[in-house]
């Protein structure tokens, strides 16, 4: 069986990602009149952080992200990602509201934690599957961080439900600003 993200050995420790492994959920849209099933994947955005040469460990592997892009495994995060799976599932909730991000091409959920205390950012994108794919959308996890600075800068709110049926039904989904 192939792994999405082949485990890390850090320092002796073996940093496993079976939690982060691809996944489908259900969500039912008013909008759409029916059940849309949603894929779910992570990008290692979620488990490290930007790559300095100055700053990162001697002897520590480098993580390339999707792009090849050289990154640093980031303990906090990793840890952090443990409930990631149950954060995007949880957005299937009638009050769950996400915003949207300046960009105008993605999405966040934001919440606060205690561990490291403040606030927590979940970047995601999510657009129709391809005809030929079982699942009606896909949602990528683009990155997940706890906030150390300032804040990123975010739009307007909508329900994820609503979210997922505009884009099903391919209608506009910016926000008021």
């Amino acid at each position: 069986m192939t792994v999405y993200f082949p485990p890390l050995t850090i320092g002796g420790q073996v940093y496993d990602f079976a939690h982060l492994e691809p996944f489908t959920f259900t969500v039912q849209s008013d909008l759409a009149g029916r059940d849309l099933g949603v894929h779910v994947t992570f990008s290692s955005h979620c488990f490290s952080q930007g790559y300095d040469e100055a700053t990162h460990p001697v002897g520590q592997q480098i993580v390339l992200d999707q792009a090849g892009r050289q990154r640093t495994f980031c303990s906090t995060r990793y840890r952090l990602s443990l409930m990631l799976p149950a954060v995007i599932q949880a957005l299937n909730h009638p009050q769950a509201k996400v915003r949207e991000t300046a960009a105008l091409r993605n999405w966040a959920y934001s919440m606060t934690i205690v561990d490291p205390n403040g606030p927590y950012h979940v970047f995601f994108e999510i657009r129709r599957a391809a005809k030929n794919k079982p699942q009606d959308l896909n949602l990528v996890v683009e990155s997940a961080y706890h906030q150390t600075d300032k804040p990123p800068r975010l739009l307007g709110r909508m329900g994820f439900i609503l979210l997922c049926g505009k884009i099903h039904m391919r209608q506009p989904t910016s926000t008021k600003r």
